[in-house]
């Protein structure tokens, strides 16, 4: 954490100490950390900034898993429909629609909402309803009429 905000040579520099990311003097002492963060509650988690235009500072920081810092990151792509604001993945789980097709009809212009709720095999086999202020496609009954 200190090598990656303080010195120029480390490999994580840039995206560290180079955009200011900073670890605050009382940390420098390890047992002042200790006092403040505690010990890691266990292997799975380590240290994350809570918000990350800020440094490494009491109040910023939390143990977290994987997979929790990986929705805290500056590359994620935050998107909102409907008043609703949620991670482009989110919405992916949510509707069923793979990552890659809503990047490449975003990259083609698509309007947000449909990119992110209109299925990739649209045609006669879906149905469209509006819940909660989306546009719901679900597919229709394969069994005939008579």
């Amino acid at each position: 954490m200190i090598q990656r905000c303080t010195n120029p040579k480390s490999s994580q520099y840039q995206w560290y100490g180079a955009r200011g990311i900073s670890v605050c003097e009382r940390w420098r002492s390890f047992e002042y950390f200790l006092a403040d963060v505690g010990r890691r509650p266990n292997r799975h988690l380590s240290l994350e900034r809570i918000d990350n235009e800020r440094g490494y500072e009491p109040g910023n920081v939390m143990w977290a898993t994987a997979a929790q810092q990986s929705r805290n990151m500056r590359s994620n792509r935050w998107i909102t429909v409907d008043g609703i604001r949620r991670l482009l993945t989110d919405w992916c789980t949510r509707t069923q629609i793979g990552h890659s097709v809503v990047y490449r009809r975003l990259k083609r212009g698509w309007p947000i909402e449909r990119a992110v709720t209109e299925p990739s095999h649209r045609g006669h086999r879906y149905r469209a309803y509006r819940l909660s202020g989306l546009v719901h496609y679900v597919p229709r009954s394969t069994r005939r009429r008579r």
